[in-house]
């Protein structure tokens, strides 16, 4: 039970936290939350249909098939973040009634890319990490006596999972606009790196990329399997023996949002001081 637990805490965990802060980014921007049900809908039918077809997807492209699928998948989820952060980080460097004014036209003027966005990318994160908890459960089914230990460890932690997004979504809804986007953009930055080292790791399983020696050893102060392991994980992709290539994958994930921030916070200096 312990082992389904932490399995699906783990793959829920993600996709709600993901969820949750896009639906906070709605209200605050006064969106439509029509989106969301059409990402739910697209990630739980993409996940059924990953698991029922995950022999032949594996099989495929000489048994790489797999891991080129979900590095494909973290990658479409990881540009669809990074372009939703330099669409809005212009207002994170304005004042509150211009960050308004702006946030305003964004979703007149934008609003079909900003829920495109959306949708891909919970739809794309949950039709990932739902696949992983169908093929899990599918394991018990010719199983009956492990079963219900199973579900009832599987319904344990979509609880927590989901609770944990709502309550992420609560904090974030509730918070003040001055802080808002500011630390939003650094949890979407941090959730962006962290599942860009999980398309490195995806590589490496295939020989695409050199592993190396790890750069550090954090395992004994967190490991990764443990319950604060799988809540870093969810939420900067912790990896206790992570690899340079993964290191350098989370630099250049990070560094289109660390530099525009630079950016427009110099060009606020320049004007400042015209």
């Amino acid at each position: 039970m312990v082992d389904a637990v932490l399995l699906v805490l783990r793959e829920v965990l993600e996709a709600a936290l993901i969820l949750s802060l896009l639906l906070a980014l709605s209200s605050k921007f006064q969106l439509n939350f029509r989106w969301s049900f059409f990402a739910l809908a697209a990630g739980i039918v993409g996940s059924w249909l990953l698991a029922q077809y995950a022999y032949e997807i594996a099989d495929a492209m000489d048994g790489t098939g797999q891991e080129l699928l979900n590095a494909f998948l973290y990658c479409a989820v990881i540009l669809s973040v990074i372009f939703l952060g330099l669409l809005i980080l212009p207002l994170a460097f304005k004042s509150a009634s211009n960050a308004s004014m702006v946030s305003r036209k964004i979703a007149v003027n934008h609003h079909r890319l900003v829920y495109s966005l959306f949708i891909i990318i919970v739809g794309f994160s949950l039709a990932r990490e739902g696949s992983e908890i169908w093929i899990y459960l599918s394991g018990y089914t010719h199983q009956p006596d492990k079963l219900s230990s199973a579900l009832i460890g599987a319904a344990i932690g979509a609880g927590i999972g989901m609770s944990l997004g709502a309550i992420t979504y609560y904090v974030f809804a509730f918070m003040s606009k001055k802080y808002f986007l500011p630390v939003f953009l650094v949890v979407i930055t941090l959730l962006a790196g962290g599942l860009s080292m999980q398309i490195a790791k995806q590589l490496m399983q295939i020989g695409l990329l050199d592993s190396g020696a790890p750069l550090w050893d954090s395992s004994f102060l967190v490991n990764e399997h443990s319950w604060l392991g799988e809540l870093l994980y969810a939420l900067v992709g912790y990896d206790s023996r992570p690899a340079p290539i993964q290191g350098l994958f989370y630099l250049l994930t990070v560094a289109p949002i660390l530099l525009a921030c630079v950016w427009h916070a110099w060009r606020l200096r320049v004007i400042a001081h015209e």
